[in-house]
Order: structure tokens, then sequence, then C-alpha cells
């Protein structure tokens, strides 16, 4: 059975929404031109939850309070999370002023290791947003080392695999389908660092062929992965104009 990590938020404190930070539209801010809307009254309480550990491959459940700290009826239209692993189910949508929920947040920890974030976001009725984070560290699982598991299949594959498509500028396939391994501006998160690297051939080599290990799996299509030869070439070449 799975290892289900669950934790139940019932704090007595109440984090007031007046004064709240505006919260970016989504997880890698708010870009020029973008409209960053006012935080909803939907708070999370709290807002940092520290998950505990999980082995790889195990799902991690955590439950977030959610409260309605306004002074009308409010209700939640969306959920989002930061990633396609990451699943949220709020218990209720409609909250009476003072009046709380849960959301069921499950993280597929497969191909994650050491310490984790994941984001959860909600949208109320008048297009407000609030967000929560959840951090998780996940230990090796060495009955995964014969899986045929891949990050391109499922849930992973809605991060890894589909938003790759249709693109052809190296900047835009790395922030499709590598920035949230190698972090925004290749200086390594998740992944190793990839800025300074100035050996495009090698660079390409690496994205098509892998590391050998599920966490870097070959990215080219002969490989099972979502990168034309020509994606390839402009990711590398776009790599290795990055400082380290």
């Amino acid at each position: 059975m799975p290892l289900i990590v669950m934790m139940m938020l019932l704090l007595t404190a109440c984090t007031p929404a007046v004064g709240s930070q505006p919260v970016a539209a989504h997880a890698g801010g708010s870009s020029a031109g973008e409209t960053v809307r006012p935080a909803s009254q939907l708070v999370f309480e709290p807002d940092h939850v520290n998950a505990g550990e999980a082995r790889e491959g195990d799902s991690a459940t955590v439950f977030l309070r959610v409260r309605n700290a306004g002074d009308q009826m409010a209700s939640i239209v969306d959920v989002t999370t930061s990633c396609g692993c990451t699943v949220a189910e709020p218990e209720e949508r409609l909250l009476m002023p003072g009046g709380f929920t849960r959301i069921r947040l499950t993280i597929d920890t497969f191909a994650k290791q050491d310490d984790v974030q994941k984001w959860v976001e909600l949208t109320d009725d008048q297009g407000r947003r609030s967000r929560a984070w959840v951090t998780l560290n996940v230990t090796a699982n060495p009955h995964l080392d014969a899986t045929k598991r891949s990050i391109f299949d499922g849930q992973c594959g809605s991060c890894h695999f589909a938003p790759a498509a249709g693109k052809s500028d190296g900047q835009a396939i790395y922030q499709a389908v590598c920035l949230m391994c190698h972090g925004a501006g290749g200086e390594g998160a998740y992944a190793p660092k990839l800025a300074g690297l100035r050996d495009v051939g090698a660079l390409a080599a690496l994205i098509a062929a892998g590391t050998g290990s599920r966490h870097m799996p070959g990215f080219a299509r002969a490989q099972g992965g979502p990168l034309t030869a020509d994606q390839i070439d402009a990711l590398s070449r776009w790599l290795a104009t990055l400082d380290e």
C-alpha cells in the first residue's frame, strides 16, 4: 500500500486577510503587462506547510485548511496546482463568512528526490486568488530501480511531455519542460545546474539520451521523449548562452 502522509491542520489562530500581499497569476510570478489580482478573502491557514517525508513513488496526502475571512459568502470556483503530479480537491466550495473547508492535496512523488516544493492556488467567485505552499522531503526507493514507468507517462507527462508540442524557440522549450527541475535560469533546482555549459554537442547528447536515470531520461523522440532533433538543437544552443 502506498504511504499516505496525512496532516490535519486544525489551527485556532486566524490570519487576517487585510493587508495580504497580491498573489501572482501563476507559478512564475507576474510578467510585463499581466494583471495581478488582489488576494482572495478565502485564505489558507497556514499558507506554508511541511508535509514531512515520503519514499519516492509513494503518494503524499495533505489536508489544507481554507477560511472565509471576509464578511460575505464566497465560493471556490477553481483550484490549480504547480504541476500535474499534484491533485487538489476541495471538500466544500461555498463558504459562509467565518466558515472553513479543507482542500485535499495528493502529490505523486515519482521521479522526485530530496526537498520538493509544490503550490496550490484557489480562485474565488470574484476572480481573486490565494496560494499555499507545501514542502516535502522525498527519500530514495530502491524498489523503483527496475520500474518501466517514465516521467513522460500519465500525470507527469502533462509537465514533461505535452508542453513541448509546437515550440521551436530554445528558451520556450526550456520553460516548457526543463525549468521546473533545472531552475528558471538553468541555475539548478531539483536537478543540476546547466548554466555555464558551453559545449552545444555535449548538451544535445545529454538532452537526447538522458543520464540513464528515471529522473533524467532521454528527451529525444527516439527515447520516448517529446523533443524533435530540431528542438534539441535549439534548446542546446540556447542553454549554451546562459551565464553561471
